[in-house]
């Protein structure tokens, strides 16, 4: 047996040897295929990196067109402003003026109430006057012939006119 212990000895170490050369098979395998993941890992992050730089150029883009957007915006907003103060000072002119010609016309009705007027000829004689016959002699003087017609006007109310009409639809329309 003296030759079958270096034949063991050699047949452990080819056993070993052969082990050795199927885990560097196994090894080699696994490296192969760790470099092609490795260049497929490498061209992710180029995509990565370009998707980056996109995303990077896509919020600029964004900033700057916001700033414009704000810019326009504020001019916008301080126009309506000063259109809004230009209506508020109309509207106030607008309500003290309607004020004052509600107050005239209010002032010209009441003086033309019966109360403030003397007696008004019977409804037929307002409607259709009679002229009176005309006789030599009997006209009546200018004074009195004038005094009547400022009566008459005092008893017709004036029609309004269109401006007038215009406000107390307004005015009606805003109380």
């Amino acid at each position: 047996m003296t030759m079958s212990l270096p034949l063991a000895a050699d047949g452990i170490v080819s056993i070993l040897l052969l082990i050795t050369i199927c885990y560097a098979m196994i090894l080699s395998r696994k490296l192969n295929a760790l470099r092609r993941d490795k260049a497929a890992l490498k061209a992710f992050v180029n995509q990565l990196a370009d998707a980056s730089a996109n995303a990077e150029a896509g919020v600029a883009a964004l900033r700057a067109a916001a700033d414009d957007i704000g810019r326009t915006l504020e001019k916008k907003l301080r126009d309506a402003q000063s259109l809004r103060d230009d209506l508020v000072y109309m509207i106030e002119r607008g309500g003290a003026t309607a004020d004052r010609l509600e107050g005239t016309i209010r002032t010209r009705r009441e003086a033309a109430t019966p109360e403030a007027l003397p007696p008004a000829p019977p409804e037929r004689a307002r409607t259709a006057p009679v002229p009176a016959p005309k006789t030599p002699g009997t006209e009546p003087p200018a004074a009195v012939a004038k005094f009547v017609e400022q009566m008459a006007q005092r008893l017709a109310p004036p029609a309004p006119s269109r401006a007038e009409r215009q406000l107390l639809r307004a005015l009606g329309g805003r109380r």
